[in-house]
């Protein structure tokens, strides 16, 4: 019964973040349409991002998703630190600005 309540409570875990986000309207953007933003000229590219980050810390991005909520696009970064610290960072896809998360979540 125990091993039972787990992999109920596991499987509620693994399902919740994309509830989370359906519910304040982020959609999670696959390969394809990042590389159509790219060449539209509506985002920063990888290598921009790469850059981006090689300014910002002395970390290595190890994941990436870009994340659209209405007309905003944010690159969602997991970012290995050199002291082995992983921490995400989140920026806007349009002009590499630095955003607070908080702003997905916002009902606006």
């Amino acid at each position: 019964m125990k091993t039972f309540l787990l992999k109920i409570v596991f499987l509620f875990l693994l399902v919740s973040p994309s509830l989370h986000s359906e519910a304040v309207g982020i959609k999670t953007l696959d390969a394809e349409a990042c590389r159509v933003l790219v060449q539209a000229g509506e985002i920063l590219s990888m290598n921009d991002l790469m850059r981006l980050v090689s300014t910002l810390s002395e970390g290595k991005i190890i994941d990436t998703h870009l994340l659209q909520k209405e007309l905003l696009y944010i690159y969602e970064m997991e970012i290995a630190g050199s002291d082995g610290m992983v921490s995400m960072l989140y920026v806007d896809a349009r002009n590499g600005d630095v955003v607070d998360p908080v702003v997905l979540d916002s009902q606006d």
